[in-house]
């Protein structure tokens, strides 16, 4: 952790500790905690409606402190259940904290399933599934996942059999909810053979129940079409007018027309009409553009650039992959800054919470947090002073392993960690011909730009040399001291070393541009591999290849 980051909690620990000694309106707090469930639920409606969702969270987290320290009835514990749920879900869609979101589902799943909070189960069945969808979009570059479809199944069923248990218009909306996330999943993944069942199940439901979404009419009408080889058909159902009266803001409206937007795209593009597939995505990223969505312009983003990928349009490619990174990279720092606000609230909610459990002991507890800040300070200057003495002595150590790491690159030395490399060489059993396909493979390792590709292997390498697997893995493993996996590694890291340097030609890429430009696909991974061979982290080489001999920021990201 940083110097600067250690500055900034001590920091704000201080103001919590500070901040929560204040007095608030009372009013606001009596108001929000003798509520019905009814009468919150509509009240988190009502914030919503109105971009009020400061308000909301303060209400949800005023309700959820209540559970475990009061003694409450059946009726209160639920509405606990359902503050647990909003939090859940604030922090997964304004926060983009996974960790957090899933921490509150979990609570207020376990508390639905001790006091038979059915029809709250459905509810967070499907916040679950949803949570998963978009963690997964994020990190895997919105590539599906087959858990993420297995958990909008088990969602839709679990919501079925509630249904089938008590035909209400609440568990009616539920479905409607559930059935459309999974059908509009399995049309952009191309996996509508998947969900027949689901399909056939929604239709007796609608006969049944009176089970009635006009988004999940049109995706079962494309579905259906698609399964047929219809996709003209496909393509003119999710045309139909979507109707805007049962969301309740404009956000979400926009969210379900991107959503519709994309399944257009889906089918054109499997119907082999690859112009109109790609005039859809470029009106919805202008659309996405203007309307502020940052997260479903990067799924449109990606969308472009693989389009362009299968046209074999190289260029185009590489500047919608370029922008794609770019845009997730300030989508991330938003997150960053929206973090930095959400824990501005969480020092208001604690000091509400403290407020209504403690409102006798106002006096008490002042006191007691002014002597606890005057205590923490003087650790936090004592820790700090720790810190920067550590931080000076492993800025001198990263800029050692820089500059020794650049001369082994400049002498076109191997960076492979000391672990790797064996005490006994055994080159001389290599035989004339071995020599000569070990020349071979060296001048591929060297030359050739597939090494840089995700999928190069082991199976190529040996195409390449006009050799087998079997002598080609014998050769390295003898004349390079390492397996394949091992050489190769080392190949792409002296790649993203000279990249990491080369400010003229790859400075603006991001650090999981850079990864991706030499064949990781994951960051973490890229990150892990850098780190054992060179010793430093990728960003704080890049840095240090950039700022020269200025002093090194530890903040590795």
């Amino acid at each position: 952790m940083s110097y600067k980051r250690n500055i900034i909690i001590v920091l704000t620990a201080l103001c919590a500790l500070i901040g929560a000694a204040h007095a608030t309106d009372n009013r606001t707090f009596h108001r929000f905690y003798s509520l019905t469930p009814k009468e919150f639920v509509d009240k988190l409606n009502d914030y919503h409606l109105r971009n009020m969702a400061d308000s909301a969270m303060l209400c949800a987290n005023i309700q959820a402190s209540k559970y475990g320290k009061e003694k409450l009835t059946t009726e209160e514990i639920k509405i606990c259940c359902i503050a647990f749920r909003h939090m859940g879900l604030e922090y997964l869609w304004r926060y983009y904290n996974y960790q957090i979101a899933a921490e509150y589902n979990l609570k207020a799943e376990q508390i639905a399933e001790q006091y038979g909070f059915e029809q709250l189960r459905c509810q967070l069945a499907c916040d679950k599934a949803l949570l998963t969808a978009t963690q997964n979009s994020l990190e895997n570059n919105f590539v599906i996942n087959s858990i993420v479809m297995d958990n909008f199944k088990s969602a839709f069923h679990r919501t079925l059999e509630q249904l089938m248990s008590e035909n209400t218009e609440f568990n009616r909306l539920i479905m409607e909810l559930n059935v459309s996330n999974l059908l509009y999943l399995a049309v952009k993944f191309d996996q509508t053979n998947e969900v027949t069942s689901e399909v056939q199940l929604y239709r007796e439901a609608q006969q049944r129940y009176g089970v009635s979404c006009n988004v999940a009419d049109v995706l079962c009408d494309a579905i259906e079409y698609c399964n047929a080889g219809h996709y003209d058909k496909a393509f003119e159902s999710l045309q139909v007018p979507i109707s805007r009266s049962s969301f309740i803001n404009n956000k979400e409206f926009n969210q379900i027309q991107a959503t519709i937007k994309i399944a257009q795209y889906a089918v054109l593009f499997k119907s082999g009409k690859t112009t109109e597939a790609l005039k859809v995505l470029l009106e919805q990223e202008q659309f996405l553009r203007d309307n502020e969505m940052p997260f479903e312009l990067l799924e449109v983003l990606q969308l472009i650039k693989r389009h362009y990928e299968v046209e074999g349009n190289v260029a185009f490619a590489d500047k919608y992959s370029l922008l794609y990174y770019k845009t997730k990279d300030e989508f991330i720092n938003k997150s960053r800054l929206g973090k930095m606000d959400q824990a501005k609230l969480n020092i208001e909610l604690e000091e509400t919470r403290e407020r209504i459990r403690e409102m006798s002991y106002r006096q008490q507890m002042q006191t007691l947090m002014l002597w606890g800040a005057i205590i923490i300070a003087l650790m936090a200057l004592t820790i700090l002073g720790v810190l920067y003495a550590n931080y000076r002595k492993t800025k001198r150590t990263n800029r050692l392993l820089y500059e020794k790491n650049v001369a082994l690159l400049n002498d076109n030395k191997q960076l492979r960690p000391v672990a790797e490399i064996p005490e006994k060489t055994t080159k001389e059993e290599l035989s004339t011909a071995d020599l000569e396909l070990l020349d071979k493979i060296t001048a591929v390792m060297e030359s050739s730009l597939e090494v840089f590709n995700e999928a190069f292997s082991l199976n190529r390498l040996a195409e390449l040399v006009s050799s087998n697997t079997k002598y080609v893995s014998r050769a390295i493993n003898i004349g390079k001291q390492c397996n394949f996996s091992v050489l190769l590694n080392e190949y792409r890291i002296k790649e993203a070393c000279r990249r990491l340097m080369d400010t003229e030609n790859y400075g603006n890429y991001t650090i999981e541009g850079i990864a991706n430009s030499v064949g990781y696909k994951s960051r973490s991974n890229f990150s892990t591999i850098f780190k054992e061979s060179v010793g430093l982290t990728p960003s704080a080489f890049q840095r240090m290849s950039r700022d020269g001999k200025n002093v090194l920021d530890l903040d590795e990201g």
